[in-house]
């Protein structure tokens, strides 16, 4: 409970504003807001290595100058939290699947019952997060200690500032915040992908002849926030152990799925981005992968946004294209600066590994392979949808799905490259990390085989409807003259921003 109430009050609430700037009116907003808390918080914690200070006074300098500027921008633009998304959420819509997404988030958690701390959590999360506790001198001198180097002492601060914050106001008597914390962040994020995937759902052609939202509509929303529950649970499914006993792998999963689903999946708009941006930020201060995956999914979301085909003077689409990238990654690079700046390092690369490269790929090719058992339901379930329901995706706006792929590839080929150029024993390597190193993989592939299911339901349920639908609006009018959904452009689908 504890821990729960600085998830609300702490980090929660100093990041509605932020989150409402960046997603309006949307469910999104119930998870978006800690996280972008958190966001802050290792904002901070960065200041306080750094530069001076301690983590509360810190967080609360960065909290109240990001804050202002949200109110500032919204006063000078004339905008507020109100103004409509381009997802046109309604009030009730908006409870349900928020409700809806939270509950399957939720469900894993009851394992948090059992006081269970995994050596991860304990040798470096809570390491870290005391050593933020302490302040700016306990923190700098506690990374640069050559005795710390076992731990990762390059590891971002975003989980172990959180940590530290929950410390700071009800003590360091139970060390079991820390885990329950790291959860509690990891729902967010995999809350933050389930409420992309309810959104997922086309409402071209789905109004009824009353002007209400048809059963297609209805069923596609309902079977899309279904999606996004179990989402969340299979997720945590994924993490198994290591998701509730203070492992940061698929915290930082989560938030990085996030950022895939909503700015390389849903259609281009500037709310998608603003929260694809503030998930990819989260995923390169959650740990070190994450900002590795951070710079891939960014530069895939920038050529997205600024396609290599778009007309205008090249200079400027480039220009485009690097701020795209530069400005959410900001924060995860300084720390990675900071970090080099202060020679703080690990063990992963310390020396020239002595086995040979052919035997590490063979064994990291191996390991890997046999953590991704949903690859190839994936793979046909991408090539049936290609095929038979690649119609209704694009009517829907959804990005192509090699978008999602590509990520996926990529990371899979920075981690093979990391594994086979590492200092460390593969075969103890592998046995240690690669169940967890996977698991956004993993993660990613759930989340294509949930929109595929959602796409399909849409689908059949518009066909049905079809027939009925149709004898009244053969000519984009209905029975009484008033114009269609379809005629008045009225849809789900954003605008490019």
């Amino acid at each position: 409970m504890n821990a729960l109430i600085t998830l609300i009050v702490v980090l929660g609430v100093p990041g509605v504003l932020p989150a409402l700037a960046v997603a309006r009116r949307s469910p999104v907003v119930v998870f978006l807001a800690p996280l972008a808390g958190a966001l802050m918080a290792a904002v901070a914690a960065t200041i306080e290595l750094g530069i001076a200070g301690s983590l509360l006074a810190d967080y609360v300098i960065v909290a109240v100058l990001v804050n202002a500027a949200v109110i500032a921008w919204w006063l000078r633009s004339g905008s507020s939290a109100q103004s409509p998304a381009p997802w046109r959420w309604g009030w009730g819509w908006l409870i349900i699947t928020a409700a809806g997404v939270l509950g399957g988030a939720a469900i894993p958690l009851a394992a948090l019952r059992a006081p269970f701390i995994g050596w991860d959590g304990n040798s470096i999360w809570l390491m870290h997060a005391l050593m933020a506790y302490g302040g700016h001198h306990a923190y700098l001198a506690g990374l640069q200690n050559v005795a710390d180097r076992f731990d990762n002492p390059d590891y971002p601060p975003l989980i172990p500032a959180a940590i530290a914050l929950t410390f700071r106001l009800f003590g360091v008597g139970n060390l079991h915040l820390g885990a329950v914390m790291t959860s509690l962040l990891t729902a967010c994020g995999l809350g933050v992908v389930g409420t992309g995937l309810a959104t997922a759902v086309s409402r071209a052609g789905t109004v009824s002849r009353a002007g209400t939202v048809s059963r297609a509509s209805t069923v596609a929303r309902v079977a899309a926030i279904a999606a996004g529950g179990a989402l969340c649970v299979a997720g945590f499914g994924v993490g198994w152990s290591y998701a509730v006993g203070g492992y940061v792998d698929l915290m930082w999963t989560a938030a990085a799925v996030g950022a895939v689903v909503w700015g390389l999946v849903l259609p281009p708009s500037r709310q998608a981005l603003g929260v694809a941006w503030t998930c990819a930020a989260v995923a390169s201060l959650s740990k070190n992968e994450g900002l590795t995956t951070a710079l891939i999914m960014l530069a895939l979301i920038s050529l997205r946004y600024r396609p290599l085909t778009m007309p205008g003077p090249q200079l400027r689409r480039w220009a485009e294209r690097v701020l795209l990238v530069l400005v959410p990654a900001l924060p995860g690079l300084a720390w990675a600066g900071l970090i080099h700046l202060l020679g703080i390092h690990d063990n992963f690369f310390a020396s020239p590994s002595t086995e040979s490269m052919t035997m590490r790929a063979e064994a990291t090719a191996a390991g890997m392979a046999g953590h991704l058992p949903v690859a190839p339901v994936a793979i046909a379930v991408l090539v049936i949808g290609s095929v038979f329901l690649r119609g209704r995706r694009e009517r829907a706006g959804l990005g192509n799905p090699l978008w999602l792929w590509g990520t996926c590839l990529a990371y899979l080929a920075v981690l093979f490259v990391t594994y086979v150029h590492g200092s460390l024993e593969i075969h103890w390597w592998l046995m240690d990390s690669v169940n967890r190193t996977t698991d956004f993989a993993q993660v990613v592939l759930f989340a294509d085989l949930a929109l595929w299911l959602i796409i399909a339901v849409d689908e059949a349920f518009s066909r049905a409807d079809h027939e009925p639908m149709t004898s009244g609006y053969a000519d984009g009018k209905d029975t009484a003259g008033t114009p269609s959904a379809a005629a008045s452009g009225r849809d789900m689908s954003p605008t490019a921003p």
